[in-house]
C-alpha cells in the first residue's frame, strides 16, 4: 500500500514539474481544411483553387476553414517562393474561415511557390498549397 502511495505521489509530482518547465506546450484539437489560394476573395474565402498566376498578379489569397478551435488561436500564413520566405503573416481567430493576403512589391519571377498554413499548437500539422508564377 505505501508503494502505491509513493508512485502515486512522484507521478503527480512529475506531472507538475513537468507542466512548469514546459508551460508554453499546447495541445489541441483545432484542425485546417479546404486551404486555397486565389487572386480574388468571395466574401472572406477563395471561391475557387488557383494553381497558376502572372507574373504581375497584384495580390494572391489564402484561405482556411478552421475547426475546433477556441478564441485567439493563432494561424500563421508563410508565404514562400522555393523555400526562401517573403513574409509571414500570424492571424489570431477561432473556428470558421481564416485567410491572408499577399501582396508583391513587383512582378514575381516565374517559378514555384507555396503558402504554408499552421496552427500555433505542438500537435499542428502545416498544410502547404503550392502555386506557380508563369
Amino acid at each position: 500500500m505505501q508503494v502505491s502511495k509513493a508512485l502515486f505521489a512522484l507521478s503527480v509530482l512529475g506531472v507538475v514539474c513537468f507542466s512548469s518547465i514546459f508551460p508554453s506546450c499546447g495541445v489541441s484539437t483545432a484542425n485546417l481544411s479546404d486551404v486555397k489560394v486565389c487572386s480574388s476573395l468571395n466574401g472572406s474565402e477563395c471561391s475557387g483553387d488557383v494553381s497558376s498566376f502572372p507574373g504581375d498578379v497584384p495580390a494572391i489569397y489564402c484561405s482556411a476553414n478552421i475547426k475546433n478551435a477556441p478564441a485567439k488561436t493563432k494561424v500563421t500564413f508563410d508565404w514562400k517562393h522555393g523555400s526562401e520566405s517573403m513574409g509571414k503573416a500570424e492571424v489570431e481567430t477561432e473556428s470558421g474561415i481564416v485567410n491572408s493576403t499577399f501582396r508583391p512589391n513587383s512582378a514575381l519571377e516565374p517559378g514555384k511557390y507555396s503558402v504554408v498554413v499552421k496552427i500555433a499548437t505542438d500537435n499542428a500539422t502545416p498544410v502547404t498549397k503550392e502555386y506557380t508564377i508563369e
